[in-house]
């Protein structure tokens, strides 16, 4: 039997393969090193490309911190829309399979906990882009805390306003404790007890 040529990929299918794949070695190099530690030299000779192939795609290092960045929101939203879409007004049961989901990913927990505390700095490249996140998040979860107030499965005693900023700070600071000592942090049990308090 003639053998089946395998079709040869696009340019367009190319050149979103190598992205994929610079993307993918950034997510490592700035989770184990940050921002400021990781080099493009290395991130470039990770994705198996040269410097100047790494900078055709991404003209500097900021660019695609900002892609990485994205692509990571991107993976949450559609774990949180899975759940809201079974369910569109129960946030805390997407809050929480997302927290059960982040202790399979610990480099993607740790990239974003080492970039959030960098972005502290105004001068950081993505200080903009981590106040602009929390802020679009304490207001869309907000609205969600509203509904389910309004529906009476989430206590109405504190405003929705508070219960996001609360619901934030946990999750957060929980993926810092549950880094640092894994063995000793059980980041989904301690999350979904938290989430109890909120309930009505």
């Amino acid at each position: 039997m003639p053998q089946t040529k395998t079709p040869r990929r696009t340019q367009a299918e190319r050149t979103r393969a190598s992205r994929e794949k610079i993307i993918h070695s950034a997510m490592e190099s700035f989770a184990q090193k940050g921002f400021r530690g990781a080099k493009m030299a290395d991130i470039a000779r990770a994705a198996n490309l040269t410097n100047p192939g790494l900078l055709h795609h991404f003209p500097s290092k900021t660019h695609l911190l900002m892609e990485v960045l994205k692509e990571r929101d991107r993976i949450h939203k559609e774990q949180v829309d899975t759940t809201l879409k079974k369910n569109s007004s129960n946030l805390l049961e997407a809050a929480t399979e997302l927290v059960e989901q982040n202790e399979a990913t610990p480099g993607m927990i740790q990239l974003f906990n080492l970039l959030v505390a960098e972005s502290v700095s105004p001068e950081h490249p993505a200080h903009g882009y981590f106040k602009q996140r929390y802020h679009n998040g304490r207001k869309d979860w907000a609205r969600i805390i509203t509904q389910g107030q309004q529906q009476g499965y989430i206590r109405a005693d504190i405003p929705a306003d508070s219960l996001v900023v609360l619901l934030l700070a946990m999750m957060d600071g929980l993926q810092v404790q549950w880094l640092l000592e894994p063995e000793q942090v059980n980041m989904a049990q301690l999350f979904r007890t938290f989430v109890e308090l909120l309930k009505k």
